[in-house]
């Protein structure tokens, strides 16, 4: 995969700038199309916006490596993310990979603290960090989140809020999905995330009850039965009768 990390020239007015965390242990197995997917659509999505002026970072991790293939470029330079980006392995040094990214996105000094996103996705708990700590990482976490940064944390396959609240990520924006409807959850963040970028207040975006069952929806009987008059629950349904 040939890496992206030019750094576009960006207008410094208004600038968002996005960081995507992404987990690539080898848990991730089998779900990287869907994910890739889900990315995409983000992406896509956001640049639908009109004058959204924001650049975007995105990390993978596993214990093998933490890489940045694509470092602060341009939503308008940014056609899509690679294919081949998620190749799962090893194992899950959450801790290192956070506090990285934090490290990175607190000295993008063009981007106020209003204008910072942090997107957290990991199927698992921590298991292999050597640099950070839970303690350095749940500190961090409160404190940019007091600065006014929208972050946000996807957890999969684990006990999601039990994780994201002790590390002090804040339960209206921490999302429980199901790796299946990945882009249903990405759909979700590209919501909160525009909000953010109209300038709404990081303490005042959080996911709806909605976001959240689209997320992780359990059957198509019980999904139907939180929207009966949802027409994309009946297109849901007819999709599932056609497998």
């Amino acid at each position: 995969m040939q890496l992206i990390n030019k750094i576009s020239e960006l207008s410094k007015k208004d600038l968002l700038s996005i960081r995507i965390v992404l987990d690539r242990s080898g848990s991730m197995s089998g779900s990287q199309k869907v994910t890739m997917e889900a990315l995409n659509t983000y992406l896509k999505e956001l640049k639908k916006e009109r004058g959204i002026n924001a650049s975007l970072t995105l990390s993978t991790f596993d214990s093998i490596s933490i890489d940045i293939p694509i470092s602060r470029l341009s939503l308008k330079t940014l056609k899509s993310f690679p294919a081949d980006l998620l190749k799962p392995r090893g194992g899950t040094p959450l801790f290192d990979a956070i506090g990285l990214a934090i490290h990175d996105l607190e000295n993008v000094i063009e981007t106020s603290d209003d204008d910072k996103v942090l997107v957290i996705v990991t199927d698992g708990l921590e298991n292999a960090s050597k640099e950070y700590t839970f303690e350095n990482i749940s500190s961090k976490i409160k404190e940019k989140e007091e600065a006014g940064w929208l972050i946000i944390y996807l957890g999969a396959d684990h006990d999601t809020f039990k994780q994201s609240n002790s590390l002090n990520f804040n339960r209206e924006r921490s999302m429980k999905y199901s790796k299946k409807d990945s882009v249903d959850t990405f759909r979700a963040v590209t919501r909160t995330t525009l909000d953010y970028s109209k300038g709404m207040k990081s303490k005042d975006i959080k996911f709806t009850q909605q976001e959240r069952i689209y997320s992780d929806k359990p059957s198509v009987d019980k999904f139907e039965d939180y929207f009966q008059a949802d027409a994309h629950v009946k297109a849901y349904r007819k999709l599932e009768e056609e497998k």
